[in-house]
């Protein structure tokens, strides 16, 4: 996996090689028309001998500078009308002699007066997106649906399965813009929609710049634990860094990998540097089996940290085989 800096130096290495590109066409283009047309040519050696021309009477006179100028600039638009007027009779491409640039705005260097210009956005977000793990199963807010839960009152929630879902859900779109607020960690039976959610909000703040890596428990922890034990080759300390630096981290299917001390402290260690930065955990365990299954102190920094947010229903995806 490529860290984010070695591709975000990529996306400008790009941009040096478009720049480039677009100067070697632009001088291709002008050797092949200049060749054909001479006439161009040497109206572009007027137009050049008569700029020099008139920098050096400015430096004998420079008195006379103002009436050099208006001189120099009479010529040289009858000079320009001429070129422009063999281009037009002979079909020549009007900006043959321009460099092309992919990008009008930026002129393919990623930025305008300081500022990311809108193709070196969406460059990033088109790499966030092929870093986070989810190309392939993200989702709009806009396709999340309600129908799927019903009127059920649930006792401890003090709610029905729909005003739950519904409270979960603005929790959820509030959560990508909020810059100081607590992770998100949804908790419930299979098949209640905690992934498509996970995966709206990953959406989101993928296409607002943000990085997002997608990481379900049982790969991220057997992962560490070849590393750890050296028993598979890879460079786990590069997608370690990058679960660190990413602007949101979701591990999904909590509680399905095999749990022992070492993945356990690891797990610990990822909530610990990450305390400035978003996470979303998705598990089908109670509070009680996450409580059995981890040490205290990983329970504590997930309530401490945490909004626990309860998916209370039935599985869609047996109501979507029942319709």
């Amino acid at each position: 996996m490529t860290n984010e800096r070695e591709a975000l130096q990529k996306i400008f290495n790009e941009y040096d090689e478009d720049r480039t590109r677009a100067r070697v066409l632009r001088d291709e283009r002008v050797k092949e028309v200049t060749e054909k047309y001479p006439e161009i040519a040497e109206i572009d050696r007027k137009i050049t001998e008569l700029g020099i021309e008139n920098f050096k009477k400015i430096l004998d006179n420079p008195q006379k500078s103002e009436s050099y100028n208006k001189e120099f600039n009479k010529k040289l638009k009858e000079l320009k009308k001429e070129r422009e007027q063999f281009i037009v009779k002979n079909g020549i491409e009007k900006d043959f002699d321009e460099v092309k640039y992919k990008c009008g705005k930026c002129l393919d260097t990623g930025y305008i007066d300081n500022e990311k210009c809108p193709c070196l956005i969406q460059k990033i977000i088109d790499l966030h997106y092929e870093m986070s793990n989810m190309k392939n199963m993200l989702h709009d807010f806009s396709e999340f649906s309600f129908d799927f839960y019903g009127d059920k009152y649930i006792e401890k929630l003090g709610m029905t399965e729909k005003e739950n879902i519904k409270d979960i859900y603005k929790k959820a779109m509030d959560f990508c813009g909020a810059d100081n607020c607590k992770n998100l960690l949804f908790y419930g039976g299979c098949g209640l929609g905690k992934t498509f959610l996970s995966s709206c909000v990953a959406k989101k703040m993928l296409d607002s710049g943000k990085s997002v890596i997608y990481q379900t428990a049982t790969s991220l922890f057997s992962d560490y634990e070849d590393y750890k034990f050296g028993r598979k080759e890879g460079n786990f300390e590069e997608l370690y860094e990058i679960l660190q630096e990413a602007d949101l981290l979701i591990i999904d299917d909590l509680g399905a990998e095999v749990s022992n001390p070492v993945s356990t402290q690891f797990f610990f260690d990822i909530l610990n540097k990450r305390a400035d930065k978003k996470m979303i955990i998705n598990t089908n365990l109670t509070m009680d089996g996450i409580l059995k299954k981890y040490t205290d102190r990983v329970f504590s920094r997930l309530y401490e940290s945490f909004e626990i947010l309860h998916f209370a229903g039935e599985d869609i995806r047996i109501q979507k085989l029942a319709r």
